[in-house]
């Protein structure tokens, strides 16, 4: 289980920080910047829960495996 919570937890984080860079570019100027930042991490979480749902289908192999493994 451990494994499990490392993996969505890297996912999500993965996609919190690209929606974060894509708002941040894309804010504008006059506080737009930092507006951007914010809303983009509230972005990238939905895009995070909306993909883990295609995890079978985009997860290699490999990390499948060593996500389910029983030997800690």
């Amino acid at each position: 289980m451990k494994r499990v919570a490392l993996v969505a937890a890297v996912w999500f984080a993965f996609w919190i920080v690209v929606g974060s860079v894509v708002g941040g570019l894309t804010g504008g100027h006059g506080g737009g910047v930092q507006n951007g930042i914010y809303f983009g991490a509230f972005n990238g979480a939905w895009w995070a829960l909306f993909t883990s749902f295609a995890w079978p289908w985009i997860m290699p192999e490999r990390l499948d495996r060593w996500m389910h493994s029983s030997a800690d």
